[in-house]
């Protein structure tokens, strides 16, 4: 009688359980893991990429193969109307749960980014956590475009962009949860990292086209004030932490060295109006020195052209009324009781008043 006692209980614990007939089985679904955003002629324009299971988990040992990209494309009155286009007409259902980066068309960043705004805060799938572009490309050919080797498109710029600049480091670039927190901020300026197809420099059988970070764009107060080339950012290099090296020639290019984790520091000069002393210091090592120059004369040829690539740097700032390298930041900080915020704001070229720049340069190991 005991065992028959237990035997119902077991039996009747088992129908409490729950089972697995509510699971989605993860092949059947399109995994979205970028999304591009324009408006064009009064409408707005979504763009999905969809990886299947097979571009993002892959066996051990098996070989690679190229997968397909999907791209969706739909357009509406507004972007939730024109994404909701895609998931009517999806064969296999849509999931958000992995989009890693967004990317704007210069439209769009123009004339709606309040618009993009709203979207992400009221999709609780998208987290802040993603990256986010622009780009004057075709949103469409942007996301076509393929890694090295047939690896998926996740080994790219577009969604691993911290790994590529890790040990080459051009641009900064930008998490939404940073974007969106500095958006309302009075002063400052935030960079948007833009994006190019460039076809000119690999090939695999054919040309390669791959994704690039050309420049930034501007946002300042919550409006939209432009476009700078990398070229023309040459000074933002010495602002940014976690620079592991990079390589600047100096006067010729018989002479090369290369800094690494150079530390910029920012002195607030009291006054009428806030002014500003930038330290920038740091360590080189020589890596190109044909014509012998000593490494005083190599260290003072170095720290000019520092100096000169951050005064430019402010002076392109200046062209969209933006304090590109951020430097106000600290009066507006730590000096808020001293300064109202619109005399904070009229920093310009002038508001500098010394730069030091204190690079040593050593001359390493030779083989």
């Amino acid at each position: 009688m005991r065992y028959l006692i237990s035997f119902i209980l077991i039996i009747s614990f088992l129908f409490l359980l729950t089972g697995c007939f509510g699971a989605k089985e993860i092949e059947s679904e399109t995994y979205i893991t970028a999304i591009g955003l324009d408006y064009e002629a009064g409408e707005f324009k979504v763009y999905i990429q969809g990886l299947s299971f097979g571009n993002i988990a892959k066996q051990e040992g098996a070989s690679i193969e190229q997968q397909p990209i999907l791209i969706g494309e739909a357009k509406g009155d507004n972007i939730v109307e024109a994404y909701g286009q895609l998931e009517q007409m999806a064969e296999l259902p849509l999931n958000n749960g992995h989009v890693h980066t967004i990317i704007l068309s210069k439209n769009i960043m123009e004339k709606n980014m309040e618009d993009v705004l709203d979207l992400i805060s009221h999709s609780p799938l998208l987290r802040y956590t993603f990256y986010l572009f622009g780009t004057e490309e075709n949103l469409k050919s942007l996301m076509q475009t393929q890694s090295f080797f047939n690896f998926s498109q996740l080994y790219s710029v577009i969604h691993k962009p911290e790994r590529i600049i890790r040990y080459n480091f051009e641009l900064p670039i930008l998490v939404y949860n940073e974007f969106v927190s500095r958006y309302y901020r009075p002063v400052g300026t935030i960079l948007v990292p833009s994006l190019t197809i460039d076809n000119t420099h690999f090939t695999e059988d054919k040309e390669k086209p791959i994704p690039v970070m050309n420049g930034e764009y501007l946002f300042s107060r919550q409006q939209y004030k432009g476009w700078i080339s990398k070229e023309d950012l040459s000074g933002l290099r010495w602002f940014n932490k976690g620079i592991q090296a990079k390589t600047v020639r100096i006067g010729t290019e018989n002479v090369s060295v290369r800094v690494s984790n150079p530390r910029a520091k920012i002195e607030v000069i009291e006054g009428q109006t806030p002014s500003y002393k930038i330290v920038v210091k740091g360590d080189a090592v020589l890596t190109q020195n044909r014509k012998n120059q000593s490494l005083r004369e190599i260290e003072t040829e170095l720290n000019k052209e520092i100096t000169k690539d951050i005064v430019s740097t402010i002076k392109k700032g200046d062209l969209f009324d933006t304090d590109v390298l951020n430097i106000s930041e600290k009066s507006y900080k730590y000096y808020s009781n001293k300064w109202s915020v619109n005399t904070i704001r009229k920093f310009n070229e002038d508001s500098v008043k010394e730069i030091q720049v204190k690079i040593r340069v050593d001359s390493g190991n030779s083989k």
